[in-house]
Parts: structure tokens; C-alpha cells; sequence
């Protein structure tokens, strides 16, 4: 594709607009990350209490907070993830130019790898001591490589269609 090397050329001018985070930022927007994951999983809990989505106001009730503590827990969670994904996009291309050498396209590398930043940014403890690069990094490489089978097993599967007269003794 020759609109490739522009695509590549213009993300990554765009991603090198966002500054690296600070220590004391990281591990503040991790915190706001951390307390909004705790509503959503209030939230789905309830939702499988209830067997449908709940509103706000009974989200705010299963907790003990106000309404306009979970908005704002909410708000600057998802603030902050954006923050930190943003922050780490860099990461995510460094990290998938070690995978040139598989048989996916780049940008599919990198959207890979920045599902894998998402999960990291969700699932990062700053509590323990580490870096949210050293989490990001193994959750990005997670992402990349596991999708690399999947095309394999896609193309293999087409070309060597699976017996079905095996049977499981």
C-alpha cells in the first residue's frame, strides 16, 4: 500500500505531540484509573444483580457515594487513562518495530499494542513499586503476540482445512 508510510508518518507525528509523565503523574492518574475501574466493576456487578444496565443514582447507592463523587471519579478516570495512553504511545512503537518481521501490516502491529497500553493503563498498581512503562511493556507484547497466531491460524486454516473424521479416544 503506498498510503502506508504516510499513515505511519503522520501518527507518528502526532504522538510525538503528547509529553512523557512525570513519576508524581503517573502515579496520580494511575490512582484516578484505579478508583474508576472500582465503579465500573460496581457497575457490572450490579448490572448482573439487576439483568439490565443501572443509572447513575443506584450505581451511587450499591457504593455509598453521591451521585456527583462517581461522576467525578468517572470523569477524571477516564481523563487520566487517556493521559496515560497517550503519554506511552511512543512505547507502543518501539515495541512493534520488533515485530516487522511478522507477517502483519504495522498499523496493525500498533493497534495491537496500543489494546495492549489500554489494558495496562486499566490493570497498572502503582502501589507495588514499578514503572507503568515496565507493566505497559509486557501487556503491549501480550497484544502484539497474540495476535500474530491468530493470523497465521487464519491463513493456515485455508489453506489446510482441519480433518473431521479425527475422533478423541
Amino acid at each position: 500500500m503506498s498510503l502506508q508510510p504516510d499513515s505511519v508518518g503522520i501518527y507518528l507525528r502526532e504522538i510525538s505531540k503528547y509529553p512523557m509523565l512525570t513519576p508524581e503523574q503517573e502515579i496520580t492518574y494511575a490512582r484516578q484509573v484505579q478508583q474508576m475501574m472500582i465503579v465500573l466493576n460496581h457497575k457490572q456487578a450490579l448490572k448482573l444483580r439487576l439483568h439490565r444496565e443501572p443509572a447513575l443514582p443506584e450505581i451511587s447507592a450499591d457504593m455509598g457515594k453521591s451521585e456527583t463523587e462517581v461522576s467525578q471519579i468517572l470523569r477524571l478516570g477516564r481523563i487520566a487513562k487517556e493521559k496515560m495512553i497517550a503519554a506511552n504511545l511512543r512505547l507502543v512503537v518501539a515495541i512493534t518495530k520488533k515485530y516487522r518481521w511478522s507477517h502483519l501490516e504495522f498499523l496493525d502491529l500498533l493497534q495491537e499494542g496500543s489494546i495492549g497500553l489500554q489494558k495496562a493503563a486499566e490493570k497498572f498498581d502503582p502501589n507495588r513499586g514499578y514503572k507503568f512503562s515496565t507493566c505497559a511493556y509486557w501487556w503491549i507484547r501480550q497484544e502484539i503476540t497474540k495476535a500474530m497466531p491468530s493470523a497465521s491460524r487464519r491463513a493456515s486454516t485455508l489453506i489446510n482445512p482441519p480433518r473431521l473424521d479425527c475422533q478423541v479416544t
